[in-house]
């Protein structure tokens, strides 16, 4: 999250609230998909999801591929 430099989306946000209720149901999230470029992390996909998780704990280990 840090090094994307993207604030926290409110956890009122319809799609982050949508993935909280499936991390809780302990439903199988979608991977994040990451870009580097320029030395920059680009989050192409899955940017609620990853706010979702943060919202549930700062130690959830979120599946990611970097391209």
């Amino acid at each position: 999250m840090r090094a994307s430099a993207l604030p926290l989306l409110p956890d009122t946000n319809r799609h982050v609230k949508e993935n909280l209720r499936k991390i809780k149901k302990k439903e199988k999230l979608s991977p994040i998909l990451l870009v580097r470029a320029n030395g920059k992390l680009i989050i192409a996909d899955g940017y609620h999801r990853l706010c979702a998780s943060y919202y549930f704990t700062e130690d959830l280990d979120v599946s990611c591929r970097l391209v």
